[in-house]
């Protein structure tokens, strides 16, 4: 297994601009990066809108993205899918696979933010229930289409034409987000987990009872006065790679 390399792209903050997003993306693909990564939010309450107030809708980023690039693969870390119409959303996936030529692989997850998906009319006591129900019928479709998709839950039902045929085998993969035990039981469904923020001893203890993929996102940072703290800086990162090295298939740690 070889190691994927993946870029959070810039579609949020006071810095937001259009070139500046492509660019970012198109020297992503250049430097040899195998993904670049949008943020999702829609309309954020006051107290979170110096961080999330400015932001491009991420899955029309995407398209945005898909004409400035042509091998990157693209994605949303995290789609809160229970916050949008979900089968819009699947017909959103489905023609960004088209129009990007088979580049999709985008994180889901249920979502946190209560009074977003009050703003947005969308039902926060029932986002887990209607992720796992959308994965369902996203597996569905994917095996369907081209043509009539039938499909019949709980929350989620549809009887029609979805096309043209997809471009990936399979459709757009998909990785479940999330920290939960919720969560794991949910990646099960398309085998692979995307967990943000865990400690090593947590996402060790977590991994151990999931029988799949585990899809890591790290931060990372950078000073521009590279004394500053060298030594503090260099300890860490070492400790960090001790402690995150038997997480990883052999072939990935030596990367």
């Amino acid at each position: 297994m070889s190691l994927h390399l993946g870029l959070i792209l810039p579609n949020y903050g006071e810095g937001l601009e259009a070139e500046r997003l492509a660019a970012s993306a198109v020297a992503a693909e250049e430097a040899g990066f195998d993904s670049g990564w949008v943020t999702d939010h829609l309309v954020v309450p006051e107290e979170h809108a110096p961080v999330y107030g400015s932001i491009a809708e991420a899955l029309i980023s995407l398209g945005f993205l898909a004409g400035r690039t042509r091998r990157l693969l693209l994605g949303v870390s995290a789609l809160i899918v229970p916050a949008r119409n979900p089968i819009v959303a699947l017909k959103q996936l489905t023609t960004l696979d088209l129009l990007s030529g088979g580049r999709i692989v985008t994180a889901v997850a249920a979502g946190w933010m209560e009074e977003e998906f009050e703003t947005l009319g969308a039902p926060f006591g029932q986002r887990g229930r209607l992720l796992d129900e959308w994965l369902d019928l996203a597996a569905a479709a994917f095996e369907q289409m081209p043509g009539r998709v039938r499909f019949e839950g709980k929350l989620l039902s549809v009887d029609g034409w979805l096309a043209p045929a997809l471009v990936r085998p399979g459709g757009p993969e998909l990785w479940v987000a999330g920290v939960s035990r919720v969560t794991l039981r949910r990646a099960a469904k398309t085998g692979v987990w995307h967990p943000v923020a865990l400690s090593p001893d947590e996402l060790r203890r977590m991994a151990a009872d999931f029988d799949g993929r585990v899809v890591l996102r790290i931060g990372v940072g950078f000073v521009v006065n590279l004394d500053y703290e060298r030594e503090g800086l260099e300890e860490r990162v070492h400790r960090f790679a001790e402690e995150i090295a038997p997480l990883l298939p052999s072939e990935t740690a030596r990367a």
